[in-house]
């Protein structure tokens, strides 16, 4: 059974909704719960007859009014709640704060590292209402290359406020902490294996014995590895695998996108070790200089799955951007692939404590 609540001033509401591929939409009427956040209105509900785990697609109209005013909403969790054109798996505050930086982009945070024996700048984006909702707490990812991720840097910028801003508003992707780490000049080092010629187990004990435990402290976050991801494109696509696969007990989830698998050593040594409980997603474009090195992703994921056991769909995803280049426009248009896999809206927790009483019971 799947429950959508809604927070409106429309007077007996139809909830028009149909499972993802089919034509034709079906009608509820929706039931009164409450009052809503003003006097002028009600909070509204409604029980759909399909599994919690099907995506069903929908809108509600009253007879004169539609929300959305097209296409529709959709649904991947048990519970949803539509707010304001938002959708969330737990009941929000009235007015749920924008997502923001939690940094002037001028003078970013920074950490100093004994492994590292430098300062380190990093970047900082909350989840709306992180300093409304108290009680929830936030999977991380640790982005690399941190100038560029939200800011433009000497190659441009991934934006990437607006695909985790669209993704989470949507209902697609979980609500998450992001955490995007500057690059030095000391890069190929932090960045590339040992055994390919760079030194990244100073760079990956700064992440999993500083930066990681700060962040832990400093903001609400869920600690496991299966709530902490790293992601990186072209030579951080490299570093968040290779660091991920030694620090699987920290970070079980990680993304490369554009990931520079021309360096051959230290797949050699993961695909002759035992396979890690990592979650695992690799993509490329397919234009630009060597097609953004596609037949290397296209291996990778190939000995992934044949040597190690990684099953597409389930452990490991694979995207190919078509006629996407090797740049930050691209990562940054890819990057809501990576979110969807990693950080699905399905996963995140139902807190169903967070609701009043009257909803715990229907819901």
């Amino acid at each position: 059974m799947k429950r959508v609540y809604y927070n409106s001033g429309f007077q007996k509401p139809s909830i028009h909704w149909r499972r993802r591929g089919e034509a034709a939409f079906q009608v509820s009427v929706m039931l009164r719960e409450g009052n809503g956040r003003t006097a002028q209105e009600s909070l509204w509900a409604c029980d759909l007859p399909v599994e919690s785990s099907q995506v069903v697609e929908f809108y509600i109209g009253d007879g004169v009014r539609r929300d959305p005013s097209n296409r529709w909403y959709e649904s991947r969790t048990g519970l949803s709640f539509l707010q304001d054109g938002e959708l969330f798996t737990y009941r929000p505050a009235a007015r749920v704060e924008k997502p923001r930086r939690a940094y002037s982009p001028d003078q970013p945070a920074s950490l100093f590292s004994q492994n590292l024996q430098e300062t380190r700048s990093f970047r900082v984006y909350l989840p709306r209402g992180y300093r409304q909702h108290l009680q929830r707490r936030y999977p991380v990812i640790y982005l690399q290359d941190g100038q560029n991720i939200f800011e433009s840097g000497s190659f441009g910028s991934w934006q990437a406020q607006r695909s985790l801003d669209r993704g989470i508003r949507r209902g697609e992707v979980e609500e998450v902490i992001v955490v995007a780490v500057d690059h030095t000049s000391g890069r190929w080092d932090d960045y590339v294996p040992s055994e390919d010629g760079g030194a990244n187990e100073r760079y990956a004990r700064f992440l999993s014995q500083e930066l990681k435990p700060h962040i832990d402290r400093t903001f609400r976050t869920r600690t496991g590895p299966q709530d902490s991801a790293l992601l990186g494109s072209s030579l951080g696509g490299v570093a968040a695998l290779s660091i991920a696969w030694d620090h699987f007990h920290q970070f079980g989830k990680v993304a490369s996108l554009s990931g520079s698998w021309w360096l051959k050593k230290f797949q050699q040594r993961m695909l002759g070790q035992t396979r890690r409980p990592l979650k695992i997603y690799v993509d490329s474009g397919n234009t630009g200089p060597y097609n953004d090195c596609i037949h290397h992703t296209v291996a990778l994921r190939e000995q992934l799955e044949s040597k190690l056991g990684y099953q597409l769909g389930h452990d490991l995803c694979h995207v190919v951007g078509d006629q996407q280049a090797h740049t930050e426009d691209a990562w940054g248009h890819r990057l809501i692939y990576a979110l969807r896999f990693l950080f699905p809206a399905e996963g995140a927790p139902e807190e169903r404590a967070e609701l009043p009483l009257q909803l715990r019971r229907a819901a």
